[in-house]
């Protein structure tokens, strides 16, 4: 018997009975009175695309809310006006474990000196330069607000290092090195202000890939410091530890995913979890691998 579909009905049949769904897409209706921010939200669920991806990162976030929270973001986010956004999370304790990249520590403490300003992503780099400005995306930084937070942190070494030796150097933790940096600006626009604040911790693993590494290297008494990456590693994989639920969410991926992930594999993995990142799987990288390769 022949098995060429004869007609429309016969296409049909081959994929009728194969798969079955049931949620049909629809968006919202604006016409209708009285639209809250609750009906836009829950109508992500049916819209399609990326807004099916993100009703469910919502929904898994208000799962986690009576979770341990390990929080981790790119320097891009706090060069951004997401700084705010992240600082009231930290502010009011709906997070409680922190990774951010050196780039987010210094980005934050700058902020607190001086403005960063909207621009625009064609802006030449080299013309920007010459005139005293530094390009983030669309965003520029004026080069005074370097000086100024350079300024800023030299004192503030100068002042911890001051009863200290090359033979017999202050020993800091990344994490408390940070919780100093919060404790001195003293800003409660700053995110590592709150952090110091409500004793939440913040890993930086990298914390010298950026301007504190160049600060670092030319800081006449640069030896009479040292930062421990060793405890701290130790430090966070604890963080994992107990009885609690454990839930994570990752705006970003390389390090801050893989350091937030590797910890919490000491405790089986995660409860909950959402990554919000552009990497894709397909390199083989830890960036683009989804939960169940990376953990």
């Amino acid at each position: 018997m022949s098995k060429i579909p004869q007609n429309v009905n016969d296409l049909c049949k081959k994929t009728k009975d194969d798969l079955n769904f049931n949620v049909k897409v629809k968006g919202i209706d604006f016409n209708k009175d009285n639209i809250t921010l609750d009906d836009i939200i829950d109508s992500y669920a049916t819209t399609g695309f990326q807004t099916l991806n993100l009703h469910k990162a919502i929904q898994e976030i208000n799962r986690m809310k009576n979770a341990k929270i390990f929080f981790g973001c790119t320097s891009n986010l706090v060069s951004s006006g997401l700084r705010e956004v992240i600082r009231y999370l930290v502010e009011h304790k709906f997070i409680h474990v922190c990774v951010i990249t050196g780039g987010g520590i210094e980005e934050d403490l700058i902020k607190t000196l001086a403005s960063t300003y909207c621009a625009d992503f064609t802006l030449k780099g080299d013309e920007l330069r010459e005139n005293g400005f530094n390009r983030i995306g669309n965003l520029v930084i004026p080069s005074e607000n370097y000086e100024l937070y350079q300024i800023w942190f030299i004192n503030l070494l100068d002042k911890l290092t001051e009863n200290y030796t090359e033979e017999s150097p202050l020993i800091l933790t990344p994490s408390k090195f940070i919780k100093i940096l919060g404790e001195n600006i003293n800003d409660e626009s700053s995110i590592l202000y709150w952090a110091y604040k409500n004793n939440i911790p913040i890993y930086s693993p990298a914390i010298t890939d950026g301007s504190i590494g160049d600060l670092f290297s030319f800081y006449h008494k640069r030896k009479c410091i040292k930062l421990d990456i060793v405890e701290d590693i130790r430090n966070i994989n604890f963080e994992s530890l107990g009885d609690q639920e454990n839930g994570a969410i990752i705006l970003g991926s390389g390090l801050i995913k893989h350091h937030i992930l590797n910890a919490n594999l000491f405790n089986d993995g995660l409860d909950y979890c959402v990554l919000i990142n552009t990497s894709a799987e397909f390199d083989g990288s830890d960036s683009g691998a989804n939960l169940e390769e990376s953990v």
